[in-house]
């Protein structure tokens, strides 16, 4: 459409060359936006054109990884809570023996405690591995 090769929008697109004026004026032609608009020759260019403070240039997490960091967050809150209350429940019926110093834990005939604990003690461990991830993640941008 622009009569330009393939090889020279990709150059335009990585920042190694640029269009000519008559190029721009084309490719405003045949997706109809404004010259301006493309060259974002508004209040955003003069802000671009200078040089950006130490602070400026870190770049701010995305909504995208603060999303996945909150749910990381709450599913591992939630993996706690319910391994804390699975044992909890599992040794609500301990009893102290004074005698010999030690608690005295019966541990129900159910196993599907110990198999639902065994789970989540699992799936807490994959979600501290992503949750980690996420954030050494965060810390290279």
């Amino acid at each position: 459409m622009l009569d330009v090769t393939r090889q020279t929008v990709s150059r335009w697109e990585s920042g190694k060359s640029y269009p000519s004026i008559p190029q721009i004026a084309g490719i405003c032609r045949t997706f109809h936006i404004d010259a301006n608009e493309l060259l974002d020759c508004g209040e955003n260019a003069a802000a671009q054109s200078e040089k950006p403070t130490q602070n400026e240039q870190k770049k701010k997490p995305t909504k995208t990884f603060i999303a996945a960091v909150t749910i990381c967050s709450v599913l591992l809150a939630a993996a706690i809570g319910g391994l804390i209350a699975t044992i909890v429940y599992a040794v609500k019926d301990a009893s102290y023996d004074s005698s010999a110093t030690v608690w005295i834990v019966s541990i129900p005939q159910n196993t599907p405690m110990i198999v639902l604990s065994v789970l989540l003690s699992i799936f807490i461990v994959l979600i501290a591995a992503i949750f980690i991830y996420l954030l050494s993640k965060g810390k290279r941008r």
